[in-house]
């Protein structure tokens, strides 16, 4: 019996492993439908909210505060 390669291959009737370490699920693999023109439609909205509100973010001016607190002492 080999104890290094032991933990790879666990045996379901193994109550001390399924009593310390719970019982491993397989997980389920489903095929992912992505719907690519919601996908689209979402970034474009995102891009337009952004470029929008761009001047308003340029305006605040954050980089003193970025700049105090990326500062080494």
């Amino acid at each position: 019996m080999d104890i290094f390669n032991r933990n790879r291959e666990r045996n379901t009737d193994d109550h001390f492993s399924n009593l310390m370490f719970g019982r491993k699920n397989e997980p389920e693999q489903e095929e992912a439908q992505v719907d690519y023109m919601q996908l689209m439609a979402s970034v474009e909205t995102l891009m337009g909210l952004y470029s929008q509100y761009k001047p308003t973010i340029d305006k605040i001016n954050l980089s003193p505060l970025i700049s105090k607190f990326l500062k080494k002492e």
